[in-house]
């Protein structure tokens, strides 16, 4: 079933098969759910089109002739890193999200501290690995 829609909320919803889920909330009340490599790329206020794929679980996507053509720049990183990524805009981001990932860095800073020769990589790498686990 093909649906029109005005985002309303975007938020992350964890992880599944190497995708990022995202719950969308849309300005007509319905919800659903849409897997992405990385960022979800539409903005809140934006009106697409989408197509339901299971009703009863509110699995939903969006169809390519949706997405805008970009060339992507020789220097770009691999989408949904944690080390070396443009930080997702924060409409995108729910607050309890960044506690989270504050807290993974703040707790890979303190398991780091007694090490010598730690630099920040390494301490980006470890509150991957801690973020990972908890959003799994």
């Amino acid at each position: 079933m093909t649906k029109t829609g005005t985002i309303k909320d975007v938020e992350p919803n964890g992880l599944w098969n190497g995708l990022t889920k995202y719950k969308v909330s849309f300005s007509d009340g319905n919800q659903y759910t849409f897997f992405a490599k990385g960022n979800f790329k539409f903005s809140i206020g934006d009106l697409i089109t989408y197509e339901v794929t299971n009703e009863e679980y509110k699995n939903a996507k969006i169809p390519q002739d949706q997405y805008k053509k970009e060339t992507p720049a020789s220097n770009d990183v691999a989408p949904n890193t944690f080390v070396n990524s443009q930080p997702a805009p924060t409409s995108f981001i729910s607050k309890d999200h960044l506690i989270v990932k504050q807290t993974c860095i703040k707790a890979a800073s303190e398991f780091n501290a007694s090490r010598s020769n730690v630099d920040a990589n390494t301490v980006i790498a470890d509150a991957q690995l801690f973020f990972n686990f908890i959003t799994q």
